[in-house]
């Protein structure tokens, strides 16, 4: 016993010494050589004098050379250590766990620390209030959390103390405390247990840490944080405690600090509610980063901002702070993945028009087209939804197409990718919009384009490249540089697809090219007239309103309307207005309807198809146009010369409609109602029974008292087809509608038009017997002499017809010669106009037959205009010579016949061939008598 007495002593004695001199580093290898280390494991579980201790501080103080703690771990260091950090020993307790941070370093060693329970130890000493253990403990914390396949079960046990010690005053141990957090929320898998456990006060104590003026805590409570967003669920209390404080720390110049702060920025930019704050407060921050040289922060902020781009609110800073610009210079980088989310932002900005301030000096367009060569297929994506949007605003259009923006549409073309050519697609639909620039665009190769666009199989890049088309055609210069060149006519392949957009554009494009003398020759002779026709009856009713409306712009011109009529352009235009209820396709349809029935040719076909029928219909229309068109139809297919055809168009009932339209207040209706109806009435007395029977005679004279002189004119050739002729009927319905008293105001007016209808209707109805007898007895004749005096030419026939017709009865002699008609038949004989010296002779036959007129007619100079139309081949020298011979009875008027060279005028008569026997047997006993009554008076004067 004595024996092992002074053993252990020596043996404790022994130890140490050893642990001694562990205390110098230059000692370790030597004694870890000659086997110290291992006598160091074995005697710390010893429990005798303390000798355990001993050796685990000898253990300790090996740790402190780095060369020695992968021996130390795998010597079983760790678990002595382990149970000296459990020591009520303050000092043994620091020093086991400063020994255990420093094994810690260590990957492996770091596997054993966990599998020795090393949480629990650390968990357990930050219950201490010295500051050394914490700051020992929290350095251990920071290197355990090293090792990802920990986090979870760091987390689970000891986050609550990591929070603590963030609170820590003393700089080293908060330090460290974060950087443990830091590490252990790279682990989207702890976030939960983190924030279940921590809660409020945990991020609370984060977010406390960013307004701590240390820049190495700003930093890790940045990175904890930044690692913390990578879970959405967290984004509302970091917006709402902590987007100020990272906001504020990325103007620092620490570039760890501005990596994680964009790194923040990037993933909190998705988040709707934090785009306020970012934009408003961070956006030169985020701009400034965008900056710096480090590639990731550039990247993490130029995603923030493509994000922040894309909300649309508060875009205006964007450009006052000149973020456009910034975007321009980083489009240029060699770095393709800058270059893309340059790109993007350029995109999103590109939707508000403040990006046309200074557009032309910002170089946008052509910085992204000197890229798209080698672009590959998302920065493609991105520059065409960059033009989609830019080509929506006019201020850019010029621009982009004098950089030729087709050929670089083309160029983006060549990869199929659907958002690419959608985009490209809407770019050109909106450029094309410019009228100013669609024939630069043409000349670009914009055709072209878009009849590769057409070939897509996504139907809204159809539908863009089809409206582009329609924008397109309707160009002038466009439709001239297509009929010049040689391309190929898309609008004749467009009309005969089966795609409704493509034939709707066809449809679009042949109205708007209908509209000028060079689009309708292009579509002319590029045979378009049998497509267009075939649109007209298409489903859908766009397509139909266009084609119409081409077929009627086309048919106004009389060089095109026969190739309509030949491809059957009345049936379609027919069965259009019959199916539809439209009222743009049936003005339209009437416009057409009017045009054809202007030639008559088409009008005979227009009446075998019972076209009238749906005029018809369409004049009764509610729309004013089409019953002003339908009504100019109307007229025109009634004023056809062959009685047949005028009788069929009222057995197909037009009577009614125009009876309707009579009295439309609708002056323009109305003059087309009452010039149809003096159509129908000429030369078919079957019609003008049947228009009497259907009530027309009473409006008409209601029309003729109308202010308009244009509307009395045509209702008075209404009047005035339906009284000419020798049915008696016609003129005593006027007489009983009392149609008189119209007419005689209508010839006291000033209107020369309506004088002379006036007067014209009233010689019609004196052809009647009663009615003539009714005009003399309201006594009209002093008017009528009156107007033949002062009135135009037309008049002057008109009055000398009635005055022939009165002439005719001995009984209006006596009124004609009292009213002056004398004079005013003399002077109409005399007039240089064929029909009023018809007249004129005529009544001046009558008239001479009076003995009491035959001086009165030579001395007023009727014998004159008499030789005159004798020495001619009118038809007026039979009743010249019937009033000369009739003068000639009475022997005061020989001298005066005999001054005007009436006896030449007799003798050639009396020798004349073509006189009868007993107008030249006439002729020569007037001669005779001229001679005998030249003898008995021994004129002096020679015959």
């Amino acid at each position: 016993d004595s024996f092992a007495a002074k053993f252990d002593d020596t043996q404790e004695c022994a130890f140490m010494c050893l642990s001694n001199l562990a205390a110098n580093e230059s000692n370790h290898s030597p004694l870890i050589k000659q086997g110290a280390f291992k006598a160091f494991v074995d005697r710390s579980s010893s429990t005798k004098n303390d000798g355990g201790k001993t050796s685990i501080f000898a253990l300790a103080n090996l740790t402190a050379n780095s060369e020695t703690l992968s021996q130390v771990g795998r010597g079983g260091g760790i678990r002595p250590l382990i149970a000296l950090a459990k020591s009520d020993n303050l000092h043994a307790q620091c020093l086991a766990i400063s020994s255990l941070r420093r094994l810690g370093f260590i990957r492996e060693n770091r596997d054993r620390m966990m599998v020795e329970g090393i949480l629990e130890t650390l968990t357990s000493a930050c219950n201490t209030a010295e500051p050394e253990i914490l700051r020992e403990v929290a350095s251990c914390f920071c290197n355990l959390s090293l090792s990802s396949d920990y986090h979870l079960d760091t987390a689970r046990t000891a986050i609550s103390e990591l929070v603590i010690l963030a609170k820590s005053n003393d700089f080293e141990t908060v330090r460290c405390s974060l950087g443990a957090i830091g590490n252990l929320t790279e682990a989207i898998e702890a976030h939960p247990l983190i924030l279940r456990q921590g809660n409020v006060p945990f991020l609370d104590t984060i977010i406390g840490c960013l307004e701590r003026k240390e820049i190495d805590i700003k930093r890790e409570a940045a990175r904890a944080i930044s690692n913390l967003l990578s879970s959405i669920e967290i984004h509302p209390q970091i917006i709402q405690r902590g987007l100020d404080s990272l906001i504020l720390l990325s103007a620092r110049t620490c570039e760890e600090c501005q990596y994680l702060t964009a790194l923040s920025f990037r993933k909190l930019s998705p988040t709707i509610s934090s785009h306020h704050s970012l934009i408003n407060s961070g956006l030169q921050n985020i701009l400034s980063l965008v900056k710096v040289q480090d590639s990731k922060t550039r990247k993490h902020a130029i995603t923030a901002l493509r994000d922040l781009s894309a909300s649309g609110k508060d875009n205006i800073l964007f450009f006052k702070l000149g973020a456009p610009a910034s975007m321009v210079e980083l489009v240029k980088d060699n770095d393709k993945d800058i270059q893309i989310l340059a790109v993007a932002t350029l995109r999103h900005l590109s939707s508000n028009g403040c990006i046309t301030e200074d557009f032309s000096s910002s170089g946008i367009v052509q910085s992204v087209i000197r890229c798209i060569s080698w672009a590959n297929e998302d920065l493609r994506c991105q520059i065409a939804g960059l033009f989609a949007n830019l080509s929506e605003h006019m201020e850019c259009q010029s621009i982009m197409v004098l950089n030729g923006i087709v050929q670089a549409i083309d160029t983006l073309l060549s990869i199929e990718h659907h958002e690419i050519w959608q985009d490209c697609s809407r770019a050109l639909a909106n450029l094309c919009a410019n009228e100013g620039k669609q024939a630069m665009l043409h000349r670009q190769g914009g055709l072209k384009t878009l009849a590769k666009l057409s070939k897509s199989k996504e139907d809204i890049c159809q539908r863009y490249a089809a409206i582009a088309m329609r924008f397109m055609s309707s160009s002038i210069e466009v439709q001239n540089l297509l009929a010049n060149g040689k391309e190929s006519f898309l609008f004749l392949e467009f009309s005969g697809s089966n795609l409704l957009d493509f034939q709707r554009a066809a449809a679009a494009a042949f109205a708007s090219m209908s509209l000028n003398q060079t689009g309708k020759s292009l579509i002319l002779r590029k045979g378009g007239i049998r497509p267009i026709l075939q649109l007209c009856i298409h489903l859908d009713l766009t397509v139909r309103r266009d084609a119409v409306f081409c077929v009627a712009n086309f048919v106004s011109s009389p060089d095109f309307r026969q190739y309509f009529v030949k491809e059957g352009g009345v049936e379609t235009v027919k069965a259009a207005a019959t199916t539809n209820h439209n009222v743009e396709l049936l003005r339209d349809a009437s416009r057409a309807m009017s045009s054809f029935s202007v030639d008559t040719a088409t009008k005979e076909i227009m009446i075998s198809l019972e076209v009238p029928k749906v005029l018809c219909k369409l004049a009764k229309s509610p729309d004013s146009s089409t019953q002003r068109f339908a009504s100019l139809a109307l007229c025109n297919l009634c004023n056809i010369g062959a009685r047949e055809q005028k009788e069929l168009v009222v057995k197909q009932g037009v009577l009614r409609v125009l009876l309707f339209l009579l009295r439309f207040p609708d002056l323009e209706v109305e003059r087309c109602a009452s010039l149809a109806i003096a159509a129908l009435s000429l030369g078919s007395d079957r019609n003008k029974a049947e228009v009497i029977d259907n009530g027309f005679v009473r409006p008409l004279i209601e029309t003729i008292m109308y202010p308009d002189t244009r509307m009395r004119q045509c209702a008075l050739l209404a009047l005035n087809g339906i009284t000419l002729g020798e049915v008696s009927e016609t003129k005593e319905r006027v007489f009983k509608e009392n149609g008189l008293s119209s007419l005689f105001a209508l010839i006291k007016s000033e209107d020369d038009e309506s004088i002379h209808a006036g007067l014209y209707i009233l010689g019609t109805l004196a052809e009647d017997m009663e009615i003539r007898n009714a005009i003399v007895a309201m006594d009209c004749l002093r008017l009528v002499v009156g107007k033949s005096s002062l009135g135009s030419i037309e008049i002057k026939r008109a009055a000398a017809y009635f005055l022939s017709l009165l002439s005719e009865c001995p009984e209006y002699h006596d009124g004609i010669r009292t009213a002056g008609g004398l004079e005013s038949v003399v002077s109409l004989a005399s007039l240089v106009d064929e029909e009023c010296q018809d007249y004129g002779a005529f009544t001046l036959a009558f008239l001479a037959n009076n003995k009491s007129f035959q001086v009165p007619l030579a001395k007023l100079g009727g014998v004159r205009p008499l030789v005159s139309m004798m020495a001619t081949n009118s038809e007026s020298k039979h009743y010249a010579a019937l009033a000369l011979l009739k003068l000639a009875d009475n022997f005061e008027n020989h001298v005066t016949i005999a001054e005007e060279g009436g006896i030449n005028a007799l003798l050639k008569l009396g020798k004349s061939k073509i006189s009868s026997e007993k107008m030249q047997y006439k002729a020569a006993l007037t001669v005779g008598k001229l001679a005998k009554n030249a003898c008995s008076m021994k004129s002096t004067k020679p015959l």
